[in-house]
């Protein structure tokens, strides 16, 4: 990837986009930390690195590397303002392996009936969905980062401890530029096939 100003600027964003994820823990009784660095890509260790430096939509990326259609569990949602905002884990399907825990906030309104339709229903990814009808969309992962997993991480995850897993920051964007959606994408350790 390239070190674009679109990308310098998306930098700067990823603590609001990593603020997602902070809307919903404020939520929960318990309140789970969330401890982040930003890191440069190349200190990703694979496959994570493989997985998350591309362009490419993650629904995309996680199919291909499992081998399984992936599929969307919502965790907690919130709309307002004509966002609709997530808090997700995307699990193989055969399996229900856990592939990615993560957040985003897709604007409903630039989205035609049917894709909305479609994303409010909550049972396939918003990449695939894109995919399926069609849209043209860009993706702009811009941050990556490391994060200690959490209790509620390590759950999710089936982990026995905290151990530090590796994202990005992602903005999936229409052929004029809208952001569709802003989004949080967070791997297991394991993500090997």
């Amino acid at each position: 990837m390239r070190d674009t100003p679109e990308m310098v600027q998306f930098l700067t964003t990823c603590p609001k986009i990593l603020g997602l994820l902070e809307g919903f823990y404020r939520t929960m009784p318990a309140h789970p930390p969330l401890d982040v660095v930003v890191v440069e890509p190349s200190v990703l260790p694979d496959p994570q690195r493989r997985l998350l430096v591309h362009d490419n939509d993650m629904t995309s990326t996680l199919t291909g590397h499992h081998r399984e259609k992936i599929v969307l569990r919502v965790l907690q949602q919130t709309s307002a303002n004509g966002s609709l905002s997530r808090h997700i884990v995307l699990e193989s399907a055969v399996s229900r392996e856990p592939v990615e825990y993560g957040a985003s906030s897709i604007g409903l309104d630039i989205l035609d009936d049917r894709v909305r339709s479609d994303v409010i229903e909550g049972k396939k990814p918003l990449g695939g969905i894109l995919n399926e009808h069609g849209v043209a969309y860009s993706n702009c992962p811009g941050a990556f980062f490391k994060v200690r997993s959490n209790d509620l991480m390590n759950r999710l995850f089936g982990l026995d401890e905290s151990n530090w897993l590796y994202g990005r920051c992602n903005c999936l964007t229409d052929s004029i530029g809208r952001a569709i959606a802003e989004v949080v994408e967070i791997l297991p350790p394991h993500a090997e096939t």
